[in-house]
Formats: C-alpha cells, sequence, structure tokens
C-alpha cells in the first residue's frame, strides 16, 4: 500500500510527466461526449488506488475525421491478494472509437457514441478470457458558461456471459483554473447491483496540460478509492 501511494504521489505532483481541464474522460467515471477534431491527440492517465487492488489507465485517443476519434485503453493491475503468481499485469486491451452523433450549440446540448472492443491479451488471471464489447451513449448538457451536466447509458458485454447495464450522471461546475465534479454511477447484471458516488476537482495548468483528484464510495457496496491523474492535448 506504502509504495502505490508513492506511485500516485509521483503522478500527481511531477509536473514533467503531466497529462489535462481540457475536456477529458477522466476522472469521472462519465464519457464526455466531445469528440475530438481531426489530428488532435489526447493522452489521459492516472492511477486509482483500492483498498487491495490498484489500477495504472492511460487512454489514447486521436482525432482522425470529424467526427470521429480512435482510442486505445489500457489498464495495468497491481493486486496484493494475489500470492500464488505474480501480483502485477496489464488487463485486456481494449480498442474502439466514439462517434459524433448531435451537437447543437442552440440548445447547449451534445450526443455521442462510444464503443471499446475487449481483446483477452491478459493472462489468464487479469482476464476476462474472452472477446467483450462495451458501449454507450454519452449526453451533456451546458447549463451555463461555468456548469454542464452529463450522463451515460450503457450496455457491456462479454462472451458467455450475462450481459451489464451501465449508467452515470454527473454535475460539473468550472471555477477558474478548477473545477469540481459530483457524480452517481453504478452497474446492472442478473446477480448483481451496484450504486456508486464520486467527486473530484482538476486544475488546468495551461490550454494543454490538466491534474485530477477524485475519490469514490460504493452506496450499496464497501467499494473505495482515491484516484489521481494527469492529461496532455497535443495539436
Amino acid at each position: 500500500m506504502k509504495n502505490r501511494f508513492l506511485i500516485f504521489l509521483f503522478l500527481l505532483f511531477n509536473s514533467s510527466f503531466v497529462f489535462s481541464q481540457i475536456i477529458t474522460d477522466r476522472p469521472d467515471q462519465t464519457e464526455s461526449a466531445v469528440v475530438l477534431p481531426t489530428g488532435q491527440i489526447q493522452i489521459e492517465s492516472g492511477i486509482s488506488i483500492e483498498d487491495s487492488q490498484s489500477n495504472i489507465n492511460t487512454l489514447f485517443r486521436i482525432g482522425i475525421i470529424e467526427g470521429i476519434e480512435i482510442r486505445l485503453n489500457s489498464n495495468y493491475l497491481i493486486n496484493d491478494e494475489l500470492s500464488f503468481m505474480k501480483k502485477s499485469s496489464f488487463s485486456d486491451f481494449e480498442v474502439g472509437a466514439k462517434f459524433k452523433i448531435f451537437n447543437k450549440t442552440s440548445n447547449n446540448t451534445k450526443v455521442a457514441f462510444l464503443s471499446h472492443l475487449s481483446i483477452p491479451t491478459a493472462s489468464e488471471v487479469f482476464s476476462n478470457n474472452v472477446y467483450g464489447l462495451l458501449s454507450r451513449v454519452n449526453v451533456s448538457h451546458d447549463l451555463n458558461n461555468e456548469s454542464q451536466l452529463g450522463y451515460n447509458l450503457g450496455y457491456n458485454k462479454f462472451e458467455k456471459m450475462d450481459g451489464q447495464l451501465i449508467y452515470t450522471i454527473v454535475y460539473g461546475r468550472s471555477l477558474g483554473s478548477f473545477s469540481v465534479f459530483f457524480e452517481i454511477f453504478g452497474d446492472e447484471s442478473k446477480d448483481n447491483s451496484n450504486i456508486n458516488f464520486d467527486s473530484g476537482i482538476t486544475y488546468l495548468l495551461d490550454d494543454k496540460k490538466q491534474l485530477d483528484l477524485s475519490l469514490g464510495k460504493g452506496i450499496n457496496n464497501d467499494m473505495f478509492f482515491i484516484s489521481g491523474g494527469i492529461s496532455v492535448k497535443i495539436d
């Protein structure tokens, strides 16, 4: 736990490594309805620390043509409870795309569709061991110049497994170089129902770099995490 906390501090405060308050798909669980413009790249990375497991996540986003971005998502897991084999590994890689569906400045509403293919690339204990399709619709409403409401509705389906309904709703507010958010998110499947809350803050270093810090807690479960990260925009 101590080593993971030191890694967390390094990622959060070492600005030479820092990657985004740019519009990003972290640190909240709600994916934005904004699609990157053609030729723009964003790298969004961070670490999430739980009681027995940590996750170092990195998302690469590339705007390829107007209204479409491609994505590569990776997670490096560190699990202290695994004693019979190595405790850390990449989990399954995800490749996907986000598509702009609707963007009207007249009513301040954006809609996008996002889908990832989960590929069983990890070692057995860190893998789902089957292919999966992770999809969601992303919606955002600009309430005024300082605040926004966003929500997602999605469905995850892996081969030979029950499907999982995903939902999120987030309120965010800009406070100059800082912004804050408050979010409810959860999932529903045949045998499980989880409702969670998280909140966090981002800090805009300049027009291309942003730091974030967040905390999450299960409402009907005992999940808890602390997360910190960085994002960078490359034009």
